[in-house]
């Protein structure tokens, strides 16, 4: 019998040489759909037969441009220069595009990020591996990066909300749902009051696409806790990615990491779509495992 639960091909990268292969292991574990993820470009689709596997699209894909490039030069929706901003939202459409060819109805969207210094977090998280967290170095690194997000976030937001007016009625025309991924990076959009903004417009197909490693590592941090964004946003989630979290350490099979999954599963709506999202370096048995784990803690079928 084969899993609710999606796989994506995060899975794939760096352990399998072809698309097709992953396809392979995935449903010889127990998946019947799968995500493409921005690890995917173009050439690695070519002459795939992909009707009905694909359940989400993780933009950018094709990552033909990938997402490291597109961070490095500001390609992105929050992008406050006019220029920088379109290429983003023209990125975003390509992933919107080839979600309504495959039949997949949503797109996990990353909504950019507010530019600060790009030192401030590396600091921080150079602290915490160093076990400083709770020690005045820490919270001060901590409080930097906190105030200096919080006196820029503004002048992004603006060009957050342009830009999802326009992919919004563009997603629309194709069928398409767009979730808004809470992130790992603190000084990515959106944090929990900017995710409210968000769905706050209206607009039509715009939901929330939950990351519980994300909320987690955010919360081993200090800033803010995983329960928040599960109060706040349970019933507007249309999907969430599934893995597990040590310290900073995200993308583990469900099971071996620090995730509270009862606390998952009290708050996932029953329609919103389940995807692993493990990285390459899991074993086939531990993404075994962790499926089974899942199943378990009633958040999939098997």
């Amino acid at each position: 019998m084969k899993s609710s639960a999606v796989l994506s091909t995060m899975w794939a990268i760096g352990r399998f040489d072809r698309l097709v292969d992953f396809f392979d292991a995935g449903a010889k574990l127990g998946f019947a759909r799968f995500e493409l993820n921005h690890g995917i470009n173009s050439a690695m689709l070519a002459g795939l037969s992909l009707d009905g596997t694909i359940a989400s699209v993780h933009e950018p894909c094709p990552a033909d441009v990938s997402m490291r490039e597109l961070k490095k030069r500001n390609w992105l929706i929050s992008a406050r220069d006019e220029e920088q901003r379109q290429l983003g939202v023209a990125a975003m459409v390509r992933s919107i595009d080839l979600a309504h060819d495959l039949g997949a109805g949503l797109v996990v969207v990353h909504p950019g990020q507010v530019d600060i210094d790009p030192q401030l977090e590396p600091t921080v998280h150079r602290l915490y591996r160093e076990g400083r967290y709770g020690q005045p170095e820490y919270g001060e690194a901590r409080s930097r990066m906190v105030a200096a997000r919080a006196a820029q976030a503004e002048a992004n937001m603006r060009s957050v909300r342009r830009s999802l007016l326009e992919l919004a009625e563009h997603a629309a025309k194709k069928g398409v749902r767009l979730g808004l991924e809470n992130r790992y990076h603190y000084p990515e959009i959106p944090l929990p009051d900017e995710l409210e903004e968000l769905l706050g417009l209206g607009l039509e197909g715009v939901g929330h696409w939950h990351d519980v490693g994300h909320a987690k590592i955010l919360e081993n941090q200090g800033l803010g806790t995983h329960e928040e964004w599960l109060r706040r946003f349970g019933k507007q989630i249309i999907g969430v990615h599934l893995h597990d979290v040590e310290g900073l350490t995200d993308h583990l099979a469900a099971g071996l990491g620090g995730i509270d999954w009862d606390l998952v599963a009290r708050y996932l709506p029953a329609e919103a779509l389940r995807t692993c999202e493990f990285q390459f370096s899991n074993s086939p048995e531990e993404v075994a495992a962790g499926l089974r784990w899942l199943g378990d803690k009633g958040i999939v079928t098997i």
